[in-house]
């Protein structure tokens, strides 16, 4: 004698589909994590290279100033003396570094004529960051530091 069992039609068993639900679930809930942690990271380092540029915009203004603080101090000699290469470079300031260099726009000498205008650069680093500011001095009449005017271009 042999007895079969009949399932209803229509109804069929599902093993595993709460385990299947849950396993999307978490999935998702962790793709959504994961993400989250993703943005935040690059959000603070770009505040982290914002405040680099900050910093290296300071730095480059401070060589501008020891540039024309040396200017000041040497009124008659300070041509030769940065043709000679006085100008600070990688002097360390903060978190970071400047550099200072002058140029003579006309003719790339600046001892030869003393009312030739000069390019006074100042370079600042920090972290990642380099920021470049560029003062164009000329002067107004005869060679002392107080005839000498900031033109910004």
């Amino acid at each position: 004698m042999s007895v079969s069992v009949t399932r209803p039609r229509g109804r069929r068993r599902r093993q595993g589909t709460a385990y299947i639900a849950v396993l999307g679930a978490a999935t998702i809930v962790t793709i959504i994590g994961l993400s989250a942690l993703v943005i935040a990271r690059l959000q603070r380092r770009m505040a982290g290279r914002t405040n680099d540029f900050a910093e290296a915009r300071l730095y480059a203004l401070s060589g501008v100033d020891m540039g024309l603080l040396q200017i000041k101090k040497n009124p008659g000699s300070w041509r030769s003396d940065f043709a000679v290469g006085s100008l600070p470079t990688d002097r360390p300031i903060g978190r970071g570094t400047f550099s200072v260099v002058a140029a003579d726009p006309v003719d790339g000498d600046l001892t030869n004529n003393s009312t030739d205008p000069v390019l006074l650069t100042g370079i600042g680093y920090a972290g990642q960051a380099r920021y470049k500011l560029q003062v164009r001095l000329e002067s107004t009449g005869a060679p002392t530091p107080g005839t000498w005017r900031q033109v910004v271009d």
